[in-house]
């Protein structure tokens, strides 16, 4: 059994990506997940001068999390076509906390499905291939990317849609096998 570390990269309080990585989660079947909040890592903003003051704990401590799963589900918003500086931050701060030529997300190339969603049809897509192109630099394997565009038009009463649920569903399936 796999150990898969689940997260959205926004920090929002009433994120539709937590929505989104909850419902992901729920479809594990074959392995063990575990849903953090980013928010609970709390970082300053990565500069030089900030870095010059030590590494905060807490990026260490993240580091250790992801150290101790073997893949990675991220639900990553998209702000102007890239990923939000909330979630950028966390990378800056990993990239920091590793050791010279080791990846950020872990010891080893980690399996990645990484998610986006919007209100808007794009769904976040533009932002995920950026993602998928620096992920191996960062230590993942990228397995599948998921773009849900027009968010409330396929969530209500606390779930995805009958149709969304099923394309949900096949993506972890595909996601657990790759693992």
């Amino acid at each position: 059994m796999k150990k898969i570390l689940a997260f959205s990269g926004s920090n929002h309080s009433q994120s539709i990506h937590n929505n989104l990585v909850r419902s992901l989660a729920a479809k594990v079947t074959q392995n063990e997940v575990t849903i953090i909040d980013l928010k609970d890592f709390d970082m300053p903003m990565y500069g030089i001068d900030e870095e010059s003051q030590g590494i905060p704990t807490k990026a260490f401590e993240l580091r250790q999390i992801m150290n101790e799963h073997d893949a990675l589900v991220i639900a990553s918003p998209e702000h102007n076509g890239s990923m939000p500086a909330f979630l950028k931050n966390v990378i800056d701060w990993l990239s920091r906390a590793a050791k010279p030529g080791q990846p950020f997300f872990g010891d080893s190339k980690k399996p990645v499905l990484l998610v986006s969603t919007s209100p808007g049809p794009n769904g976040g897509a533009t932002n995920l291939k950026t993602m998928t192109d620096l992920m191996p630099w960062w230590g993942g394997d990228v397995k599948a990317t998921f773009s849900l565009g027009s968010y409330q038009e396929k969530f209500s009463d606390g779930d995805f849609d009958v149709a969304t649920q099923a394309e949900l569903d096949a993506l972890m399936a595909s996601f657990e096998k790759a693992l």
